[in-house]
């Protein structure tokens, strides 16, 4: 199972005193990975993940995160519900096999 804090950011430009990270960077693997992506629904707090990094409030949309076993394939996602944040993750990696 990936480990959600692996990429976390560290604050605003990396340094916790100066404040929450805006959102999460966004790591690409190949179009073509064909192994299996984790997906989970990530629960805000407010605006605000778990670790304390801000992504604001979008109305109608969950935030869906989505990882490989090695974090060579890490991003987050806003979509209605798991089968459309899921559609969202195969058109990225059409050859993935997506699970909980």
């Amino acid at each position: 199972m990936p480990d959600y804090k692996l990429h976390d950011p560290k604050g605003w430009c990396g340094d916790p005193k100066r404040g929450a990270a805006l959102g999460r960077p966004t790591i690409k693997g190949p179009a073509d990975y064909s192994g299996k992506l984790c997906l989970r629904r990530i629960r805000l707090s407010g605006d605000y993940d778990c670790n304390g990094t801000y992504f604001g409030f979008v109305p109608g949309s969950y935030l869906y995160w989505y990882a490989d076993e090695d974090g060579e394939i890490d991003g987050m996602l806003r979509a209605p519900n798991r089968d459309s944040a899921r559609a969202q993750v195969l058109k990225l990696y059409p050859e993935a096999k997506v699970r909980r």
